[in-house]
């Protein structure tokens, strides 16, 4: 009988999406709309992708619903290979994709997502496997009813899989939930290929951490976890750099009252110092467990690129594209120029944030990012 009702509701889904694309094709293509409250909706249609901005959720699509801007949306839906659904959006609202989204095979979806309402992939029979995020508290009735996904990807562990609201008896019936004969891969309990750590599966830097942990520059937060979000202090800093010169042996101490003997950064800071590679804060501190910022981590490898006679270039003009310039230190000016010249440092929205701290990931990604350069 289920299976019944869930028909013949598709068959009403797919009536209401072609009425509604119908006029549309003798019409220019409509690129953008809103989605209702802060969200909107952008279609690229060289790429056929279809982009959810802004926060809260991306709108509700039910077919009975009368919503201004409904038919736009499903036209664009229908012509649509990817979706992308980007940070900020907590929410993926009912029928989200079911109104014509059968020629969809690409999903990604934020880390911000919380719930994943009523119907929202239902009929998406050309989807074969979609990745959840972790953060994901929710997923309600007929959420992929009579989709083709044959993987899924959850980002957490099987405990947190298992703690998620799913609606009973309709979300994950037989016969009703694309779901049912779906393979559940836990990625949280699963460590990125190459490293012990289960935390970097989805993770942007996850190349760069695992090329990290390879070149044994980088240890895990603990045996099984890199803390990729993790802060990145001074002393760990200069530690990573002496193992990528080899951890050469120190002629000489260092003049830092802040730096005891016997810590793990003790060798790496002499070794530094009398490298003329890092100078210290002044009044005889090395600050060591100070944040390490871009423009410092800019300045100290830059002062390693120079005392080992590698490449210091530098591009004319290789600052002048981005909006925050002016707040780059004077003394961080030359090395910001030559990080960003050889790509060991980019910016992100025309900014390079020069004062931000910068995350374990962060630091990983900029030794990748100069491996060859530093080499």
């Amino acid at each position: 009988m289920k299976k019944k009702v869930f028909t013949r509701i598709l068959s009403l889904v797919l009536a209401a999406a072609l009425l509604c694309s119908l006029p549309m094709f003798a019409q220019a293509a409509v690129s953008t709309g809103s989605a209702g409250g802060s969200t909107r909706w952008a279609y690229d249609s060289s790429a056929r992708t279809l982009t959810f901005t802004g926060s809260g959720s991306t709108g509700d699509y039910r077919w009975s619903s009368s919503a201004a801007g409904k038919c736009t949306y499903m036209s664009a839906l229908m012509k649509s290979r990817t979706v992308a659904v980007k940070e900020g959006i907590t929410r993926l609202g009912d029928s989200f994709l079911a109104n014509g989204g059968n020629s969809i095979s690409s999903v990604s979806l934020p880390q911000s997502l919380r719930e994943i309402g009523p119907f929202a992939f239902m009929g998406t029979r050309k989807l074969k496997s979609i990745t959840i995020p972790a953060g994901v508290r929710k997923i309600d009735h007929g959420a992929f009813a009579q989709s083709g996904i044959a993987d899924v990807y959850f980002e957490g562990t099987r405990a947190q899989w298992d703690a998620i609201d799913k609606a009973p008896n309709a979300s994950f019936a037989p016969g009703v939930d694309g779901l049912k004969n779906a393979a559940i891969h836990f990625l949280g309990d699963t460590p990125y290929p190459g490293t012990p750590f289960t935390d970097i599966n989805s993770h942007w830097g996850r190349e760069a951490i695992k090329w990290a942990y390879g070149e044994k520059l980088f240890s895990g937060v603990s045996g099984t976890e890199f803390g990729p979000e993790g802060r990145m202090d001074r002393g760990m800093l200069v530690t990573v750099l002496h193992r990528l010169a080899g951890e050469p042996a120190p002629q000489s101490g260092h003049a830092f009252t802040d730096v005891p003997k016997g810590m793990y950064y003790e060798k790496a800071v002499a070794w530094a110092f009398e490298n003329g590679i890092v100078n210290g804060e002044g009044g005889s501190r090395f600050g060591p467990d100070g944040k390490i910022t871009r423009e410092q981590a800019a300045k100290i490898l830059y002062g390693y690129a120079v005392k080992y006679g590698k490449d210091v270039s530098i591009r004319p003009g290789a600052l002048s594209g981005f909006s925050d310039q002016e707040k780059i230190s004077s003394w961080a000016q030359e090395a910001m120029a030559w990080a960003v010249s050889h790509g060991v440092l980019n910016g992100s929205g025309g900014k390079l944030n020069p004062g931000g701290t910068a995350s374990r990931a962060e630091v990983a990604q900029i030794f990748y990012n100069s491996r060859a350069l530093l080499a």
